[in-house]
């Protein structure tokens, strides 16, 4: 499998988040989670020893009103054991609180039917069916489910029937009607082929006779899991909504199936210029950004590299983890900001014009873009 050594750890003489707030600001948030149902959620994926990739992402959050009171409610996905994976031991559960107003949450999982009890990687919530009611899919390392909302509290598990139970290593998925037939969509990323039977190494190994040793995967000199790097990656999946309410896939028919199967690990339908189509993205982990421009007739076009969100200013693929979109500027044009693993600086992609991207506000010039598209423009530079 291999992995780089990361050279002698550093060892930090102080908490680098000390002092960076002023105490005497006033209170803007306030945790109040050990007040409400909440306080007994508890979190697992794997061990604590974290020996494999796929012990170390997990879990995510919804909050969404599913029963229609207007009030906001909150779904929690868990992560799961190797033991419960083969059947030796009871697996952790996805939790669903009933907001009942005041602060009062009410856990409502096995009423609805919601516990998933997979190893679950991500969440994504959208009414797929156009009943007026939420639906949820969560993405799962194994086979992922969707939920469908029946309106009397419950949900009932149609992955299977609508083709849509995803096998493989699924991340952040992303509804949308990217063909505007009025039907909703879903993309989900595909992050790491895992095959038990034959498992990446394990840092418990290295230091074992005849082990690999300073060849083995490691974080600041330290043996650690290994991947993502080294190992295969996943290629992603869209599926269409068809007139009958169930999904095909059209990932390669579409251009968005990953053919380089980078480690996919965000994504989200946007509008990203001034046509009226859904545009994609796709955050990867230590392999470059996809970015799919919507071409009106089924498929799309990649232009993440063109576009400059592909890398960050330095030219550097990035371990990316997550994305927010918004118009911070208020320029009526959307911006992305990409989360990635830790030590590695987050990234502001500001659009200057539809389609191109600058990295924290620094602006594109010639030497750091190029395309048959981009350099027949001018004055890219300001």
């Amino acid at each position: 499998m291999g992995g780089v050594s990361t050279g002698t750890p550093i060892n930090y003489t102080s908490r680098r988040t000390v002092g960076i707030t002023d105490p005497k600001a006033p209170m803007v948030f306030e945790d109040v989670t050990d007040k409400t149902a909440l306080a007994s959620f508890k979190h697992l994926a794997g061990t604590l020893a974290k020996d494999y990739i796929f012990e170390v992402p997990s879990g995510g959050v919804a909050i969404f009103d599913y029963d229609g009171d207007g009030l906001p409610d909150i779904y929690l996905v868990n992560g799961s054991t190797i033991p419960a994976l083969q059947g030796k031991g009871n697996p952790p559960r996805a939790a669903l609180y009933r907001n009942l107003g005041n602060w009062k949450f009410e856990d409502v999982t096995a009423k609805a039917g919601v516990a998933n009890e997979r190893w679950g990687m991500g969440v994504a919530v959208g009414d797929y069916d156009n009943d007026g009611r939420p639906d949820i899919f969560v993405s799962n390392f194994g086979v992922s489910r969707l939920y469908h909302n029946n309106g009397d509290g419950t949900f009932t598990d149609v992955a299977e029937k609508l083709g849509v139970a995803r096998k493989g290593w699924s991340t952040g998925a992303t509804w949308g009607d990217y063909d505007g037939d009025g039907r909703l969509d879903l993309f989900v990323p595909g992050y790491i082929e895992i095959d038990f039977n034959n498992l990446p190494p394990s840092p418990k190994d290295a230091n074992k006779p005849g082990g690999v040793g300073q060849n083995f995967c490691q974080f600041r000199g330290t043996p650690v899991m290994c991947g993502p790097r080294s190992l295969q990656g996943e290629g992603d999946t869209l599926y269409h909504q068809k007139t009958d309410g169930t999904f095909e896939n059209v990932s390669v028919k579409a251009g968005v199936s990953d053919p380089q199967k980078y480690y996919g690990f965000s994504s989200a339908f946007v509008h990203a210029n001034e046509d009226d189509l859904l545009d994609l993205i796709v955050v990867n982990d230590s392999t470059p950004k996809l970015f799919y421009i919507n071409k009106g007739d089924g498929t799309f076009e990649e232009v993440g590299y063109p576009s400059g969100v592909a890398l960050n200013e330095n030219g550097r693929e990035q371990a990316g983890m997550g994305i927010a979109i918004g118009d911070y500027d208020n320029s009526d044009r959307v911006s992305f900001h990409i989360t990635n693993f830790s030590d590695d600086s987050n990234v502001l992609y500001h659009q200057i014009i539809p389609q191109l991207m600058s990295t924290n506000g620094e602006p594109v010039t010639r030497s750091k873009l190029c395309s048959s598209r981009i350099c027949e423009m001018e004055n890219l530079s300001g």
